[in-house]
């Protein structure tokens, strides 16, 4: 009986000291998309909420020319990169006009980074057409949530690899 109990107890131990690949892997790729439109600024800002080291593994990718080094300097040495790789991966148009996001501000917060694209477009929306691919290179699984409010109106969509891209009309 003790052999029996020592053995299950070796075995137990032994399970638990090998690393298990599946740990290694987060097991949520997700990334979240709120799209406002200010009517008083006649501006939208897109915040766009994505995992930090998601996002290093992206840019790393992306560029030979990545800089590596902690998350907490990420931006300090790959700004241009990362601006770069969402010029890419995340684009917008709005009456069949593509528009310019502008990072104008960026945050990291525990494990996520939290940046803020504003853009300048027009006060009248009628057709609305955001394509947000980015990380699905990476990782197949990958999610992101969008959520869009205009005029007191509040869609939502997911978006994934075989469905990257979200169209709304607007009627004025």
């Amino acid at each position: 009986m003790k052999i029996l109990l020592g053995t299950i107890f070796i075995s137990l131990q032994l399970s638990f000291s090998v690393e298990n690949e599946s740990w290694k892997d987060h097991a949520l790729y997700l990334s979240t998309l709120q799209l406002k439109y200010d009517d008083q600024s006649s501006e939208a800002f897109l915040d766009l909420k994505v995992f930090s080291n998601d996002l290093q593994s992206a840019i790393r990718n992306a560029h030979a020319s990545f800089q590596p080094g902690p998350l907490s300097e990420l931006f300090t040495q790959n700004q241009a990169l990362i601006e770069t790789y969402f010029e890419e991966h995340l684009q917008l148009e709005i009456n069949d006009v593509d528009q310019v996001l502008e990072l104008y501000h960026k945050e990291e917060i525990n494990d996520t980074f939290i940046l803020q694209f504003k853009i300048a477009c027009p006060k009248s929306w009628n057709r609305l057409t955001l394509t947000a691919d980015f990380f699905m290179e990476l990782f197949p699984g990958q999610i992101n949530v969008l959520s869009v409010s205009y005029q007191e109106k509040k869609q939502f969509a997911r978006l994934h690899e075989r469905k990257p891209q979200y169209e709304a009309q607007f009627s004025p």
